[in-house]
């Protein structure tokens, strides 16, 4: 297999369901893996996609993404080291886990350090993107193109991940909390929420058009 995707949450979901409309990567060339059996036949029936019984047999691709839940990392690490890594890569989509983590637990190993966000899921994800030691450009460039179709890649030194992580990755709970407090403050007065929420999601859509846009700074439109 040219991809095995390990865990299969929302996010994991996602990112497969992009490659498959993408046509990245053909079904056949992917396999699936995730501990929870019920949810892993669900991916299987819904996308036609191979499973597999066993994370060391998925792990036989020459591709592993990394979509688990960062509780789980540690037994991922301790099963998959008696398998062979070489001229394999990772591509991690695990907030705050460095590519030298995996370097360390796994040897001379490409890892590819990915940090979505939400939006993802409708296809207007923005996808961080840094590469370990071992990763060559081949690798990131692979990393790339399973991401492409669920949004825009952006390319940086993995010392600002951290930093993304919290401007893209945890940015849209901020915008989200911001329309919820906008929706209650309107039902409060009386407005019903349906009204409420059309307004607010429309004002955020069209804002964040115009700032992409316009010509003119954030502190120009503020005053506008």
């Amino acid at each position: 297999y040219c991809l095995a995707i390990i865990g299969c949450g929302n996010m994991g979901e996602a990112l497969l369901k992009g490659i498959i409309d993408s046509k990245v990567l053909d079904r056949s060339s992917i396999v699936i893996y995730d501990r929870d059996k019920i949810r892993l036949k669900f991916i299987q029936a819904t996308y036609s996609v191979k499973i597999s019984g066993s994370l060391a047999e998925a792990a036989e691709a020459k591709n592993i993404l990394l979509a688990i839940k960062p509780q789980n990392l540690q037994d991922f690490v301790e099963e998959i080291k008696s398998c062979s890594v070489e001229g394999k890569s990772i591509i991690s989509i695990l907030a705050g886990i460095s590519t030298r983590y995996f370097e360390q637990k796994l040897g001379e190993i490409a890892v590819i350090r990915v940090m979505p966000n939400t939006p993802a899921l409708v296809k207007k994800g923005v996808f961080i993107v840094s590469r370990g030691r071992y990763a060559g450009p081949h690798d990131l460039a692979f990393a790339r193109q399973i991401t492409a179709g669920l949004g825009e890649t952006v390319v940086i030194d993995e010392k600002y991940q951290n930093l993304a992580t919290a401007l893209s990755g945890s940015g849209p709970a901020y915008f989200f909390q911001f329309c919820k407090y906008l929706i209650d403050a309107a039902a409060e007065r009386g407005m019903d929420k349906k009204t409420a929420k059309k307004l607010v999601i429309s004002t955020m859509e069209g804002s964040a058009l115009l700032v992409k846009e316009s010509s003119k700074d954030l502190e120009q439109l503020i005053a506008m």
